[in-house]
C-alpha cells in the first residue's frame, strides 16, 4: 500500500501519471458554486474552493484525464449538486458509461430559500464505468440502493466546507475495487477519500491546491496509515 499526494493543480498531477495507473475513482470536484453560506463567511472559518465558480473548463479538462488515467473496466463516481447536474452529467457521459445517478441522503436542512424551496438535504452520485465492471456483491452483501443514507459530518467537527463522512466513501471503495488497488482523487479537500482508501489497504493518490487543506489531508491520511499498521502489527 502506498500513499502519493500532491500539493498542486490536479491537472498538472495526471499530466504526469501514465495511461491506466489507477484502479478506482472516488471524487468531489467543485460544485462550480459559490459554496459560503453566510454563517462560514461571518465566521471564516474555511477558505475558498480554488475553481469553485467559472471552472467548466476545469471539469472538461478533469474527466478527460480521469478517462486516460483510469485502467479499462474500472469505476468512478463524481460527486455533484442539482445546480449544474446538466454540465456534470453531459461532460461525465463523454468519457464513461453513466449507469446510475446515485443519491447521498445526508440528513438534516439545507441553505437557500428556506421559505420557498424544500430542504436539500442530499446531494448526487454519478457513478460510471470505463468499460465494465461488476460491483463487488461480497462487500455489500446484497443489491445496493442508490440511495445512500449516511449523515453528513458534525458541523462543529468539519475541517472542510464540503466533508464527506469517511464511512461514505468506504462503501463505494469496498464496491469498486480490491486490496491493494489505486483509489484516486483529484481534488482530496481534507483528505476523507484517503482515510477511507488506506482504512482498506488501498493506495491513494491525491491532490490539493489548497495548502491549509493539503496540510491537514496530509495529516489525517498519515494517521489513519498509522493507525492501520498498529491494528495489523
Amino acid at each position: 500500500m502506498s500513499i502519493d499526494l500532491y500539493h498542486g493543480d490536479c491537472i498538472t498531477k495526471m499530466n504526469s501519471m501514465s495511461d491506466g495507473s489507477v484502479d478506482l475513482i472516488v471524487t468531489d470536484p467543485p460544485y462550480l458554486m459559490d459554496y459560503q453560506s453566510n454563517m462560514r463567511v461571518k465566521t471564516d472559518k474555511f477558505e475558498k474552493i480554488a475553481g469553485d465558480v467559472d471552472g467548466h473548463q476545469l471539469i472538461r479538462d478533469y474527466f478527460s484525464e480521469c478517462n486516460r488515467i483510469l485502467k479499462d473496466n474500472t469505476h468512478i463516481y463524481s460527486f455533484c449538486s442539482w445546480h449544474h447536474i446538466d454540465f456534470f452529467k453531459q461532460e461525465f457521459e463523454k468519457f464513461f458509461k453513466l449507469k446510475n445517478i446515485m443519491i447521498w441522503h445526508k440528513g438534516g436542512g439545507g441553505i437557500g430559500d428556506l421559505e420557498g424551496s424544500y430542504s436539500t438535504d442530499y446531494e448526487f452520485i454519478l457513478f460510471g464505468h470505463k468499460g465494465r465492471k461488476e460491483l463487488n456483491r461480497k462487500a455489500l452483501g446484497k443489491r445496493t440502493s442508490g440511495m445512500l443514507k449516511f449523515k453528513k459530518v458534525f458541523p462543529g467537527a468539519m475541517v472542510h466546507a464540503t466533508e464527506k463522512p469517511v464511512d461514505l466513501i468506504e462503501l463505494m471503495i469496498k464496491a469498486s475495487s480490491d486490496k491493494d488497488d489505486i483509489v484516486f482523487d483529484g481534488f482530496m479537500g481534507a483528505g476523507s477519500h484517503g482515510m477511507a482508501a488506506v482504512r482498506n489497504e488501498r493506495s491513494f493518490v491525491g491532490c490539493e491546491l489548497e495548502q491549509g487543506y493539503f496540510d491537514t489531508a496530509k495529516d489525517r491520511i498519515e494517521s489513519a496509515s498509522c493507525t492501520l499498521e498498529s491494528f495489523f502489527g
